[in-house]
């Protein structure tokens, strides 16, 4: 039987790639604003900083079984059908969100917008592991999601002081419903083509180190960047000096990920590039110690940024290149989103329990681990290309 050929196989028309980014952006959009949105919270809603943890928690998670789902089903199911209504369920979350102020009906909220924004990326991650070029196009999902978020971090606290927390959740709904009109009509009905459970989490030493590197990276960074905001005003930074901050990691962000094409393009080697954006995370985080000084947490932000959005998408181009297909990108995905939900219950906890200096210094005691599981997969690198 002819099995209908994947888009992203046979080279994906620009309209159809326009509208998996924008995807890319609407099922990451609360990590992305997360620092925004953790202040938001706790400022308009009053909700603590614990509770808050467990509402990013309950997001991540709800992320995390939509990646599974995905990961264990989505062969079953064409992409175009499966991206359409996981976009529907992410919107109409969103604005569910918008109704209440109650803590228990916003994680509800949240869990539910974070399957379907969950099922959303890890379709866009297969479908472009599938490319011809997969590194360019992991490499314009990581652009896409920083200008996402330098946009973000300068409306949100705008849209907040004119017409209140809510429109930004029902913004971020109308975006979702928008982008599933679009994918309805234009995606591919190719599946999702995976391989059987199994065989997806056997791995090579090599392929295994990079995936636990990749979590480690997850976890250490979702646990400072759903705190960096609070960090400054922790340091008593004033209000413009944090949004500066924020939009400058964001901005550092897009020349990150314009650096991971760039490389994914040009160099043959990129081993020691992922090393070196672990290592630069280690250092940014560190100097957090010293936000109370303006200039260091500026710098601190830009590098931070800057770091992860250079080595998310060469991780995911190496792990795509341990097989074939997309097998190896989802399970990628549940790595990550297993760091994205364990971050803020690690971040929070810290913070409740000891205070954001020791949230600083374990978390670049982590990033310098993440580092060290680089090296020692670059240390059984045998794919020449990767």
């Amino acid at each position: 039987m002819n099995q209908p050929k994947s888009a992203a196989t046979c080279g994906m028309e620009a309209t159809e790639i326009a509208i998996l980014l924008w995807a890319a952006a609407v099922g990451t959009s609360f990590f992305t604003l997360a620092p925004a949105l953790v202040g938001a919270f706790m400022d308009h809603v009053l909700l603590s900083v614990r509770e808050v943890g467990l509402i990013s928690s309950g997001e991540l998670a709800g992320s995390a079984l939509g990646s599974a789902l995905v990961l264990i089903h989505g062969r079953r199911f064409p992409a175009r059908t499966t991206l359409t209504c996981s976009l529907v369920l992410a919107g109409l979350a969103n604005i569910a969100t918008a109704t209440t102020g109650d803590f228990w009906n916003i994680a509800i909220c949240r869990v539910v917008a974070g399957l379907g924004g969950g099922v959303a990326f890890s379709i866009v991650n297969a479908a472009a592991a599938r490319a011809r070029k997969p590194g360019r196009l992991f490499a314009a999902i990581s652009i896409v999601q920083t200008v996402f978020g330098v946009v973000g971090f300068i409306a949100v606290p705008a849209v907040i002081r004119a017409v209140g927390l809510p429109a930004v959740f029902v913004f971020l709904g109308v975006s979702a419903l928008g982008c599933a009109v679009a994918s309805a009509i234009r995606v591919t009905r190719a599946p999702i083509h995976g391989s059987a459970l199994r065989s997806s989490l056997s791995l090579t030493p090599r392929g295994l180190l990079l995936l636990v590197s990749l979590f480690a990276t997850y976890l250490t960074s979702t646990a400072v960047w759903m705190h960096l905001e609070r960090i400054g005003v922790a340091a008593r930074l004033a209000s413009e000096i944090i949004a500066i901050g924020l939009s400058i990691g964001m901005i550092s962000g897009v020349l990150g990920s314009f650096g991971a094409a760039a490389l994914l393009i040009r160099a043959r080697h990129t081993d020691r590039f992922v090393m070196g954006g672990a290592a630069l995370m280690a250092l940014s985080t560190g100097l957090l110690i010293k936000a109370a000084a303006p200039a260091a947490y500026l710098i601190a932000l830009f590098g931070f940024n800057g770091a992860l959005a250079l080595v998310t998408p060469l991780y995911l181009t190496k792990l795509a290149a341990e097989s074939r297909g997309d097998s190896r990108v989802l399970v990628a995905m549940m790595a990550m989103y297993l760091g994205l939900v364990l971050g803020p219950l690690l971040g929070s906890g810290l913070v409740a329990g000891l205070g954001y200096e020791d949230l600083i210094h374990v978390a670049a005691g982590l990033f310098v681990a993440a580092a060290l599981l680089a090296f020692g997969a670059s240390r059984l690198s045998v794919n020449r290309f990767a």
